[in-house]
């Protein structure tokens, strides 16, 4: 704790900022973590063999109303009650893409933050960077050849601090925001796929 006070009066007002980012960063890792593992509601990977068992589509409606009620079972059915028009396929694909695509915007929140903390960290490090140095060299000016190393590695230390922590802070949020976004993207093509075997059973 005392090397965390350490830091924060070395890095003043940037690393506070970078020290925010981060908890906000992490924070919203662990949200989405635990959202796109448990409560993705487009997930129908569970409702594979009830539709591997079905005859038709009817069948499916029937299996799938005595499973646990959840938003992935509702959002199922209201699919099938899409499918089981008596529209045209293009129709009932468009009506069905529609709602995968607004439960696909829903499930993206809070990944533009992550995605603007990644952005936005390296530049306030290189910004506390510019700060250290500029300090250093103001008191090189100052003192001359008289100038006290200590205070010269003072703005060192806190230019290289503040770049250090900016990487810390982006990096897992870079690789976490690709890292979920490819997961969202996979989770939509099963999602569709699942459908264009449905639309089979109709």
């Amino acid at each position: 704790m005392d090397d965390l006070y350490n830091y924060i009066d070395k890095g003043g007002i940037i690393f506070s900022i970078l020290l925010f980012f981060s908890a906000v960063g992490i924070t919203l890792i662990i949200y989405k973590f635990f959202e796109i593992t448990f409560f993705i509601d487009f997930n129908f990977k569970s409702f594979e063999d009830l539709l591997d068992k079905s005859h038709n589509i009817d069948d499916f409606k029937k299996s799938i109303e005595g499973t646990s009620d959840s938003k992935k079972k509702i959002l199922l059915l209201e699919i099938v009650e899409i499918l089981k028009t008596n529209e045209s396929k293009s129709v009932k694909e468009e009506q069905t893409e529609v709602l995968l695509q607004k439960n696909f915007i829903k499930s993206q929140r809070f990944l533009p933050t992550l995605e603007i903390i990644a952005q936005v960290s390296p530049l306030i490090g290189l910004l506390g960077t510019v700060i250290g140095m500029i300090n250093s060299f103001n008191e090189l000016e100052l003192g001359g050849s008289l100038v006290d190393p200590s205070i010269l590695a003072g703005g060192i230390w806190t230019a290289l601090l503040t770049t250090a922590m900016g990487l810390i802070v982006a990096i897992p949020a870079l690789i976490s925001h690709y890292f979920f976004e490819k997961r969202l993207s996979t989770l939509v093509h099963i999602s569709n796929t699942f459908i264009t075997r449905l639309l089979g059973k109709t």
